[in-house]
């Protein structure tokens, strides 16, 4: 098995590229892990935009009692939306049954890549276990079906460029998909990934509060976020991509 990966979703993507891929979406923080809890929450469905206009004009055509409307740009939340991009923000009390519109900087136009792929999950720290678990027992099925050649992991990246919390985040599914399979050929991204995340393992949240993202997190005064998002498997779900919605998958 091949297990390619991205450190953003910016790169030209071919029609047919991920039509035998199982695909893997992360944006640690935040859009991932607001998602799980989300749907940990009871939430019915989230509908990814590209902006706040788009999800407005989606959420104003929904019934007035099942729909919720959040997300960021620039880690602001837009005027008239029910809540931001903390996963705190998505409780069950607010979203339990409900439709979810969510735009954010970075997390939603990744998950719109990867159309032609018939399996798209997305993953975080507060999920790891869940995902991990779900591309072992599709790899089983796939010894008999060899319907999947290759399992592609795909970064949010920030604002276009590298981010230490999604590259370690899928690089320790790496090792782990490594471990079960030690025969499975990693392009240059997975194999980098891998090595960060064994690298950093034993203080892997200490480091990543050091980065970019997290530090930014921090200066607007949302530190508590990275405490829910720098979690192992706080929300076991597993959320999978279904046309134009994410929906909690039923494992």
């Amino acid at each position: 098995m091949d297990i390619n990966l991205f450190f953003n979703h910016t790169f030209k993507e071919n029609e047919n590229q991920f039509a035998n891929s199982i695909v893997v979406m992360c944006d640690v923080l935040r859009a991932s892990s607001t998602i799980c809890s989300a749907l940990y929450n009871g939430a019915k469905e989230i509908i990814p935009t590209t902006n706040s206009e788009q999800a407005m004009n989606i959420y104003v055509g929904l019934d007035r009692e099942s729909r919720f409307v959040g997300g960021e740009q620039n880690l602001q939340k837009p005027s008239g939306f029910d809540a931001g991009n903390s996963p705190t923000e998505y409780t069950k009390e607010k979203v339990a049954g409900k439709t979810i519109i969510l735009t954010t900087s970075n997390g939603t136009p990744l998950f719109t890549k990867a159309k032609s792929s018939k399996v798209r999950l997305i993953a975080a720290f507060v999920n790891f276990n869940t995902v991990l678990d779900k591309i072992e027992e599709i790899l089983k099925e796939n010894l008999s079906t060899n319907e999947f050649q290759s399992i592609d992991m795909i970064c949010a990246g920030n604002s276009g460029s590298f981010s230490y919390e999604d590259a370690l985040c899928l690089g320790g599914l790496v090792e782990h998909l490594l471990q079960l399979d030690p025969s499975s050929k990693l392009n240059d991204s997975a194999r980098a990934s891998r090595n960060l995340f064994l690298f950093h393992k034993d203080d892997l949240f200490g480091f990543l509060r050091t980065c970019d993202h997290a530090q930014k997190l921090i200066q607007h005064n949302l530190e508590n976020d990275l405490d829910i998002c720098f979690t192992w498997n706080l929300f076991p779900v597993l959320p999978v991509v279904e046309g134009l919605s994410i929906k909690k998958s039923n494992i």
